[in-house]
């Protein structure tokens, strides 16, 4: 983060005294060779990464170890579809973040997991089917 060039900020706010908590952080001037753009951070903290074209955005995104999920945000529908298709990551979500179908499979890409769950593609593990 800091130490390899990028400018950090976080939220004023109290954190309890018990646990492992962390602030809201948010990264800016993230290069790909950061540390924080290329390991798996789970808590509240956002690596800004920038980009000129829709395809070097796409580019940068693939260019990591993992492929949990992934947003796409624009007013054109054409753009979602194109690099949804592009984008290698177990979801995609379009012009929002965090919402599931619940019939539909979620799982990830990479070292961010393999398989579904949910939807038909979750339930084949756990089913057998024999002919009557």
């Amino acid at each position: 983060g800091v130490d390899e060039g990028a400018d950090m900020y976080q939220a004023p706010c109290e954190l309890p005294a018990q646990g492992f908590w962390f602030p809201p952080t948010v990264f800016t001037g993230v290069s790909q060779s950061h540390r924080i753009a290329s390991e798996e951070i789970f808590g509240p903290v956002l690596s800004v990464l920038t980009f000129r074209t829709p395809q070097e955005a796409i580019d940068k995104a693939n260019n990591t170890p993992y492929g949990l999920s992934a947003g796409v945000w624009t007013e054109k529908g054409s753009r979602i579809l194109w690099m949804a298709d592009r984008l290698r990551a177990g979801v995609v979500w379009a012009n929002t973040f965090n919402r599931f179908d619940p019939a539909s499979a979620f799982g990830g890409y990479k070292e961010s997991g393999f398989g579904r769950e949910g939807g038909p593609q979750g339930l084949s593990s756990y089913l057998r089917l024999t002919e009557p």
